[in-house]
Formats: structure tokens, C-alpha cells, sequence
């Protein structure tokens, strides 16, 4: 599919696959009602620092949405 807005989209089932440069899985939401966009280690809950990514080892970067919601595009 594809957005014009986000001309490179990652579809939801590849951005379940979002990860830190050493492999460890790395979730994305956004930080409050007002939005922003968090990322943080689903196992531990521990933040993280960024918002780059990587899927398979392409670089990412996640990213909030327009209208709510996160968008993870390809670098």
C-alpha cells in the first residue's frame, strides 16, 4: 500500500519487528494523549533512546503519526 505522506511505509506486520542495532526487540508508542512518539524495550519496559530501528537490519525510524498512532518508514 501507499501513503504519500509516508512514502516508506513499513506494513504492521514488519513493524512487529522493530529492533536495536544489536538485535534486541524494540516496541513504539506514543508518549501521551497529545502524542510524541517513545520507544521502549518490551521485555523490561526500559526505555528507549531513539526512535531509529532497524527490521531485519534495514535501517528504520519510527515516528508519530499524523493523526494519532505511529508510522515506522525505511531510512
Amino acid at each position: 500500500m501507499l501513503y504519500e505522506r509516508y512514502p516508506k511505509y513499513v506494513c504492521p506486520e514488519c513493524a512487529e519487528k522493530t529492533c536495536d542495532a544489536a538485535g534486541r526487540r524494540v516496541a513504539f508508542q506514543n508518549l501521551d494523549f497529545a502524542g510524541g512518539c517513545g520507544g521502549f524495550y518490551p521485555d523490561t519496559k526500559e526505555k528507549y533512546p531513539s526512535q531509529d530501528c532497524y527490521i531485519d537490519g534495514i535501517p528504520c525510524y519510527a515516528d508519530e503519526a499524523r493523526f494519532g498512532g505511529i508510522v515506522v518508514q525505511v531510512k
